[in-house]
């Protein structure tokens, strides 16, 4: 049940990593469909928080976001969440977060129009 869409860069190759997990690949397709599905609302709240320079609250979030996403394996996802996150976390200049916030965003949309196809 290797799942490759011919469609974008984006791939997650299910049956490995359910067998890295030791998880049934349809569970660990359920929970990558729900992680997908939280994205949007996860990402408008950490813009919110940017926006407000929040730190605290964009670092929370930051965190749950790298900690799931690394735990389902979504790679891509989890290292555009974590270069933003040590940017946050170093104090780095607003134009810069603001262009890895901006690269957060396009990764997590190529990943969801990925489970998209998926038929998520």
């Amino acid at each position: 049940m290797t799942e490759n869409p011919s469609q974008g860069a984006f791939h997650l190759d299910i049956d490995k990593v359910s067998q890295e997990l030791r998880v049934r690949p349809e569970i660990l397709k359920r929970l990558i469909i729900s992680f997908s599905k939280s994205l949007t609302e996860k990402i408008l709240n950490l813009k919110q928080a940017l926006d407000l320079n929040d730190v605290t609250k964009a670092r929370a979030l930051l965190h749950e976001l790298k900690g799931t996403s690394g735990n389902l394996r979504v790679t891509d996802v989890y290292q555009a969440v974590d270069v933003l996150h040590v940017a946050v976390k170093t104090s780095e200049s607003p134009e810069k977060i603001h262009d890895y916030f901006i690269a957060l965003q396009r990764c997590c949309q190529e990943f969801q129009d990925y489970i998209g196809r998926l038929g998520g």
